[in-house]
């Protein structure tokens, strides 16, 4: 019998807990089945630890990417697997797991045994599963969480518009008054130098905030990350770029555009007066002013569909009957 332990972040967007275990008992009924609805960071981290230490079979987690950040903080380097169940608004860990669109058969994938393991991507001492950086991302995942917090009612906002809640706060943030640009000095194999940027995103996959492929080329499971760095010298270009992004082209003839693949990267914020925030998996990581960043091969292992062999699986019962 599988012993699997059941997270469920009932502040996320769309989690209801009554619902989620209806879900999950149904499809894992032959488990054991453990469900954690922690208070607060620390008991969050003491049960999980708790579940590390008795080798739980695997951890599944109802909510959005923060609640995944949050989990593979501990589960990261270990041999315990990661359901995403997407609970949240932009859930792009369980978007790139192929975990949205049959709920009843992505739960199924722990019972099949359907795994894999992926990068993560370490900032000075945190984990990151999909996407993040500084600028323009940061400041709008930073007026969400705030909004959060601060009016109750913005949770159900976020239920009903889901994933364009984004769109709309960038689209708001790009074209306010004010047209935020930091002094950084990247380092890198690729890329060196000093940066005027609105932006330098970090990608661990191609799609950022459910919709914006800002890195088409890029995987979770190649040994690298993607970098961008937006440098445009006014907010007119800037805001053309972004159009061009988010309409699925890549800007090739915008030499303020820069992108690439690494292994590492260094970025040092040269104005240390001016407040620089780090956001990754739709959270913002403690101030600093220098990112070491690096890339950890094979570093969670997570349950996704296999389509192949979900297709075997119905061939054999074909076969059999």
């Amino acid at each position: 019998m599988q012993n699997i332990s059941v997270y469920l972040n009932q502040r996320a967007s769309n989690s209801s807990f009554e619902f989620w275990r209806s879900k999950i008992n149904r499809s894992l009924f032959r488990s054991q089945l453990n469900y954690r609805t922690p208070g607060s960071l620390e008991e969050l981290h003491g049960e999980l630890n708790k579940d590390i230490e008795n080798k739980v079979d695997a951890i599944i987690s109802v909510g959005g990417d923060g609640t995944v950040n949050t989990l593979i903080q501990n589960l990261a380097n270990s041999e315990i697997g990661l359901l995403v169940i997407p609970g949240g608004t932009a859930n792009d860990l369980a978007h790139e797991l192929g975990n949205e669109k049959n709920i009843q058969k992505v739960i199924q994938c722990i019972r099949n045994k359907d795994s894999k393991y992926i990068d993560l991507i370490k900032i000075n001492n945190r984990y990151m599963a999909t996407n993040g950086g500084i600028g323009l991302g940061g400041e709008v995942a930073s007026r969400v969480n705030s909004l959060r917090q601060k009016f109750p009612l913005f949770k159900n906002l976020m239920k009903f518009s889901g994933k364009k809640i984004y769109s709309f706060l960038v689209a708001q943030e790009l074209l306010g008054p004010a047209f935020e640009s930091y002094d950084l000095l990247v380092r890198s194999k690729e890329f060196s130098g000093q940066v005027h940027a609105s932006a330098i995103l970090i990608n661990n996959q191609p799609v950022l905030a459910g919709t914006f492929e800002i890195a088409p080329f890029t995987s979770n499971s190649d040994g690298k990350f993607n970098v961008t760095l937006l440098t445009h010298p006014s907010k007119q270009r800037l805001i053309r770029c972004v159009l061009q992004v988010a309409s699925g082209q890549i800007p090739k003839n915008d030499p303020h555009f820069t992108t690439f693949e690494t292994e590492s990267l260094e970025i040092e914020n040269l104005n240390p007066e001016k407040n620089v925030k780090f956001f990754g998996d739709g959270e913002i990581f403690e101030n600093e002013n220098k990112w070491n960043i690096s890339i950890e091969p094979s570093a969670l292992k997570v349950y996704s569909r296999n389509e192949e062999a979900s297709l075997l699986n119905i061939a054999n019962e074909v076969t059999l009957q």
